[in-house]
């Protein structure tokens, strides 16, 4: 009997050994990798080694996620933890709820009120120094899917409610700012595909009927759906959402992207690449993870976009990335559209203001990061 225990001591001890080398080996065999595909993220390096560093208790930290991040098959893992999770019937993880359908939502937690007042006085503020009177301000606020599907959202999820974060945002503006309300018409299109399942952002047609909405505001006549056609680009996208998560097994979403039947001709600046295109569309990130990219190939501080319209009118966009799929449609009705992103644009924005003579200043954000971005902070600059 003694035997056998000494020998079971033995070939446990022997297998963690094994275990342990192999895993070393692998880790000095395998090269490290700069970038996580199915994360959508940076990975951690080798850390610089110093005594200085060993003696904060930098060193040690920073040593411990390298290996985490470059441990070997560390993305087989994620998945079989993953998957074990949901067995188990875990429906959260990292902020994302694993809802009906195969949707995956993030959590919408209620801001706090210094911050939302402070956002809302620099709004104000912005729209009461910058604008002359023949200057027009909109302001939109895009529910997210965590709102508008909410009946997809696992039972007694412990989310607040964007819907009363949009009245006191509405409420709290100053009149010469025009609240676009999206709400009524995205929650009566529910039960279309309007928000990607595995993504953050809403889908292009959710983003159409937002543009048909923003006309009335604007006063101009939307083109219908049947003036585009409407071309899938992929249907094997997997978003933001599936790589916070770390939820495996789901179907993949599809992008569409509205072509109009009429002939247009425009020029894209960018102004951090120091590049013009005649494209708004960066159909080779579709081989990348962020296929969503595939508009204006990602966020940038400043675009500016010339069309061949004579009516002479300037749009300026201040915005997040759900703006990059509706701004394509308002091309159809301004010379000159300005796209700003407030987190990366550092330079002035009342001297760009008064240099460029805009008509039309649009602020479209989505409700998660409006809340929890202080970029739009920089909009009083």
């Amino acid at each position: 009997m003694d035997q056998d225990r000494n020998l079971y001591k033995y070939i446990v001890g022997a297998l963690m050994l094994i275990y342990i080398y192999s895993i070393f080996a692998l880790n000095v065999i395998i090269p490290n990798k700069a970038f996580s595909e199915s994360e959508n993220r940076v990975l951690e390096q080798k850390p610089e080694f110093s005594i200085r560093k060993v003696l904060k208790g930098r060193y040690t930290l920073d040593y411990e996620k390298y290996i985490s991040d470059q441990f070997p098959f560390r993305e087989f893992f994620i998945g079989v933890k993953s998957d074990c999770e949901r067995l188990m019937g875990k429906q959260e993880n990292n902020g994302v709820y694993l809802g009906k359908n195969g949707y995956l939502m993030e959590e919408f937690k209620k801001p706090k009120l210094e911050e939302f007042k402070r956002k809302i006085e620099n709004i104000n503020s912005f729209a009461d120094s910058n604008l002359n009177t023949n200057t027009n301000i909109y302001f939109m606020l895009v529910p997210n899917s965590v709102k508008i599907l909410e009946q997809q959202l696992p039972l007694f999820a412990p989310v607040d409610d964007e819907f009363v974060y949009i009245n006191k945002v509405k409420d709290s503006l100053h009149k010469n700012i025009k609240f676009v309300d999206i709400y009524n018409i995205l929650n009566s299109k529910k039960d279309e595909y309007i928000y990607y399942k595995t993504d953050h952002h809403w889908t292009t047609k959710s983003a159409f009927y937002a543009y048909e909405e923003l006309a009335k505001y604007m006063k101009f006549t939307p083109y219908l759906e049947s003036d585009f056609h409407i071309k899938r680009v992929t249907d094997n996208f997997y978003g933001s959402l599936y790589s916070k998560s770390g939820f495996r097994h789901l179907s993949p979403d599809s992008i569409d992207i509205y072509i109009p039947k009429r002939n247009e001709d425009y020029i894209v600046k960018f102004y951090d690449k120091k590049k013009t295109s005649n494209s708004i569309y960066e159909m080779d990130n579709l081989n990348k993870k962020d296929k969503y990219t595939i508009f204006f190939g990602g966020n940038h501080p400043l675009i500016k976009i010339n069309k061949n319209i004579s009516n002479g009118r300037k749009l300026l966009v201040i915005k997040d990335s759900y703006a990059n799929n509706l701004i394509p449609f308002l091309m159809g009705h301004f010379n000159e559209i300005y796209v700003m992103d407030l987190r990366y644009y550092n330079d002035n924005l009342s001297g760009f203001l008064k240099k460029q003579e805009i008509d039309d200043i649009l602020i479209l954000y989505n409700e998660k990061s409006f809340f929890e971005e202080e970029s739009i902070n920089k909009i009083s600059w």
